[in-house]
């Protein structure tokens, strides 16, 4: 789990200097709101395919293509 969540902080971060605070909110409360490992999963799997691309800078949209590559890593493995 410690690689999914150094995936949400930097997506978080660069959300928050992008001025997308409600986005980074919205992850973090993924992250942080759920109980099991398949929740947070769940959960994150939703909030980051909620952002709009269209409004994402390149490196936003690869930190969010790489979130979701985890997430998806990290579901694979808990089957």
């Amino acid at each position: 789990m410690e690689a999914l969540y150094d995936r949400v902080l930097e997506l978080v971060r660069g959300l928050r200097d992008s001025d997308r605070a409600e986005a980074a909110d919205s992850l973090l409360a993924a992250l942080t709101q759920a109980c099991s490992p398949r929740e947070i999963l769940m959960e994150l799997r939703y909030a980051a395919a909620d952002l709009d691309e269209a409004g994402l800078t390149p490196e936003l949209r690869a930190g969010r293509s790489a979130l979701l590559e985890e997430v998806e890593r990290q579901w694979q493995d808990l089957a």
